[in-house]
């Protein structure tokens, strides 16, 4: 499997988290207060999306590109480095208003609803960005001796973000929260 193919295959399931959230944001705009599959889906996305993902495209294929010859701070690199940190602020936002949503406090059920759109919406122009366009020229520039070094990479950052056999434990959480919140809906 090639390290653009592990990352895609990643992208799949944090598309799913995204489709949970929209679905938990809709149900606050409700007036619903699904606070732990909310808090869950965070967590999910932090560690997962943010800790393990973001972790091997920061920590070793951004840097295998720098190396075959892209710009760090301009181009795509750069471009999804910036929408990395725009993603982290928006979890750190949301975070914030499921805080004030416990506690009751006005407004915060607007303030989650709308950063959770504003996340959605950034994570998933990312993905396309990434799918369509950076690791097509990953693909392109990318000897093969250093995908593989890459691939083999992966797990040492799926360990730390997620601890020892974390990976599948959050996979199974994304599965079991998919059933939960979207049901017989889910795609």
């Amino acid at each position: 499997m090639t390290p653009t193919h592990v990352l895609e295959e990643e992208h799949e399931r944090i598309l799913v988290l995204l489709l949970v959230l929209d679905r938990l944001a809709r149900q606050v705009r409700e007036g619903e207060r699904p606070f732990d599959r909310i808090a869950e889906c965070l967590e999910l996305l932090r560690t997962f999306a943010d800790g393990a993902h973001h972790g091997k495209e920061e920590r070793h294929l951004f840097p295998a590109l720098e190396q075959a010859g892209l710009p760090r701070h301009a181009g795509p690199i750069g471009v999804m480095l910036r929408e990395h940190d725009l993603g982290r602020a928006e979890l750190s936002t949301m975070a914030a208003a499921l805080d004030d949503l416990r506690r009751d406090e006005a407004g915060a059920a607007v303030r989650l609803s709308r950063a959770a759109a504003s996340y959605t919406g950034l994570l998933r122009d990312h993905i396309d960005k990434e799918n369509l366009v950076l690791f097509r020229m990953a693909r392109e520039l990318l000897p093969v001796g250093a995908a593989e070094a890459l691939t083999a990479a992966y797990a040492g950052v799926d360990e730390d973000a997620l601890g020892p056999g974390g990976y599948a434990r959050a996979l199974a959480r994304i599965d079991r929260l998919e059933q939960e919140v979207l049901g017989a809906t889910a795609v």
